[in-house]
């Protein structure tokens, strides 16, 4: 890297999933231009109040339309990448915080839900507003109504203010993860049933909470990569003289990620129920039919009937769906072998794993990794 590079500024909450994905977003534009970032402790950090004396070439970060404004003053473009304010920067790159909401929404629509509760209580600024908002939008579009859980005591006494009654999952949206995990951990000393009585959908799919969780729980995966990119490109169009654009550029959610808490259908028989506990509980194991039924003290015909009537699929499939979305979990987030993923999703050969895996997916176990991991470009 020549001494001539552009010091660049990054203003950034280090503690956040999504804000981590935005400077790799950030690193791979910087990549191909040879940025210096200002550094403090060894990471690429920078306070508000030093960027008031701020005196390099950029700066990317979580900024208020005042400190754009001074900044500008002093010639320094900045690109806002945080959605706190109402009266937000023009030069701003954000999350499409609206349709977080919607996804979400038609994610549990999907699911065939009727009732609904969504909170956003304890988000700071207008973006948990922002993601509440589009998720009663999209519910009132369809004609279904919302309950909003206004405080920690609503959470803390959820089935008193949900009003859960049996043989109906209400289906129920967080606007961070951390607001997730206090919904099922409420859920849980209310004695409820997460998904049965309460499916729970988060947003920043945080490793850290979603999978630290029993049950796992599903979230909304931020775009944080392609809003890094994109600030990073704007940004430089800045440094270029070029103009800001007429309003802030918004990203789309990248997708839902789903895990245990939302892993429900609307199972009226409880013995039915029980077997997909049963099922999912044991995906990375070699299960059989027969095992199912003598753990359930059942005869095997009479679930098998009751399970194809209520699921619209027959154990050995549903068995075989389980194990293939743990697969998909397994080659999205590390570099296991496909051997040994095979064998840890509870198939005894490659071969019948890749048989079971095409024949679920349409696609091979490699074919389906090199997929999710090529990044897009912005």
């Amino acid at each position: 890297m020549g001494t001539d590079a552009k010091q660049i500024a990054l203003c950034i909450d280090y503690n956040s999933n999504y804000y981590r994905s935005i400077v790799g977003g950030v690193a791979r534009f910087s990549n191909m231009n040879g940025w210096r970032f200002y550094t403090s402790r060894g990471i690429p950090q920078i306070s508000l109040q030093d960027l008031k004396q701020w005196k390099g070439a950029g700066v990317i970060g979580r900024l208020s339309p005042e400190l754009i404004a001074d900044l500008k003053r002093r010639n320094i473009p900045a690109v806002n990448i945080k959605s706190d304010y109402l009266d937000l920067p023009v030069a701003s790159v954000l999350m499409d915080n609206m349709a977080i909401g919607r996804l979400a929404a038609e994610f549990l629509l999907e699911k065939g839900l009727r009732r609904f509760a969504g909170t956003a209580f304890s988000i700071q600024g207008a973006s948990g507003n922002l993601k509440l908002q589009g998720f009663i939008d999209t519910l009132a579009e369809h004609g279904y109504d919302c309950v909003v859980l206004q405080s920690q005591n609503d959470i803390e006494n959820i089935a008193s203010v949900l009003n859960v009654r049996k043989s109906e999952t209400i289906g129920v949206f967080a606007a961070e993860d951390f607001l997730g995990r206090m919904v099922i951990e409420g859920c849980e000393d209310n004695g409820l049933r997460v998904p049965e009585d309460v499916a729970v959908v988060g947003v920043d799919n945080s490793p850290f909470i979603c999978d630290m969780l029993t049950p796992t729980m599903t979230s909304v995966e931020l775009a944080g990569d392609r809003v890094g990119y994109q600030a990073a490109s704007l940004l430089d169009k800045l440094m270029r003289g070029g103009e800001a654009p007429d309003k802030p550029v918004m990203v789309a959610p990248e997708r839902i990620v789903e895990r245990l808490s939302t892993d429900i259908m609307h199972i009226n028989d409880e013995l039915v129920s029980r077997a997909l506990r049963f099922i999912h509980g044991h995906a990375s194991e070699p299960i059989t039919v027969t095992e199912i039924t003598s753990a359930l003290f059942c005869n095997r015909r009479v679930l098998e009937k009751k399970f194809r009537t209520e699921v619209g699929r027959t154990l050995h499939e549903e068995i075989r769906r389980s194990r293939v979305q743990r697969a998909c979990k397994l080659l999205r987030e590390t570099d296991m072998l496909v051997e040994a993923l095979a064998e840890t999703c509870g198939y005894c050969s490659r071969e019948r794993f890749n048989a079971a895996f095409r024949r679920e997916t349409g696609k091979t176990p490699s074919a389906y990794r090199k997929e999710y991991r090529f990044v897009r470009p912005a």
